[in-house]
C-alpha cells in the first residue's frame, strides 16, 4: 500500500522488513531470528491494518493554501516529498545532524513525534528551527504563523 512496513528505519538504510526484523527484534531487543514465512506474514499484517478514516478539515480554504505553500518552490517542501506517496525515495541531509531517508507524508498527521529524533511532538512544533532543520529543510521560516497553521492543515489532510 504505501509502504508502512517497508522496513525503513530513522535514517533510511534498512531495505526491507527482514532486515529490520533482524536489526531490531533480533539485534537491539534480543529476540530470535523469525523464520522468513514469520516476517512475510508479519509485513501483511502490518499493510493490512486499516488507515484512520479522516475528519473533514475544520477550514478547507485553510487547506488549500497551505497546498500553495506545499507545492511552491519558493517553500521546497514538493521538491522531496512528492509523487503519490509524498516522497522522493531518496536520503537527504535536513540540517539536523545527518542524512535522512525521506520519508512519505501520507497520514503524517497520525504519527507524531515528528523528526527522526522525535523532537516535534506536534506538527507545527516540525517547524520549530531547533527541531526541523531551519532552512536546510524547506524554507519556511520566512512564512508567517498563519501560513505555518495553513501548512499543517494542509498535511492534516494527506
Amino acid at each position: 500500500r504505501d509502504g508502512r512496513a517497508s522496513g525503513r528505519r530513522e535514517t533510511g538504510d534498512l531495505p526491507d522488513l527482514p532486515k529490520l526484523m533482524n536489526t531490531v527484534f533480533v539485534g537491539r531487543m534480543g529476540g530470535q531470528q523469525l523464520a522468513s514465512s514469520d516476517v512475510s506474514a508479519i509485513a501483511g499484517w502490518l499493510d493490512a491494518q486499516p488507515t484512520v478514516p479522516k475528519a473533514a478539515p475544520a477550514d478547507p480554504q485553510a487547506v488549500a493554501r497551505g497546498q500553495q505553500l506545499f507545492a511552491d518552490a519558493a517553500v521546497g517542501c514538493a521538491s522531496c516529498h512528492s509523487g503519490a506517496h509524498f516522497t522522493n525515495n531518496q536520503s537527504a541531509p535536513v540540517g539536523t545532524g545527518g542524512t535522512f531517508q525521506v520519508p512519505s507524508l501520507i497520514e503524517v498527521g497520525l504519527r507524531a513525534p515528528y523528526m527522526h529524533n522525535g523532537c516535534a511532538s506536534t506538527l507545527l512544533a516540525r517547524f520549530d528551527p531547533k527541531c526541523g532543520g531551519g532552512e536546510q529543510h524547506g524554507k519556511t521560516g520566512q512564512l508567517s504563523s498563519g501560513q505555518l497553521a495553513d501548512l499543517v492543515s494542509y498535511l492534516q489532510t494527506l
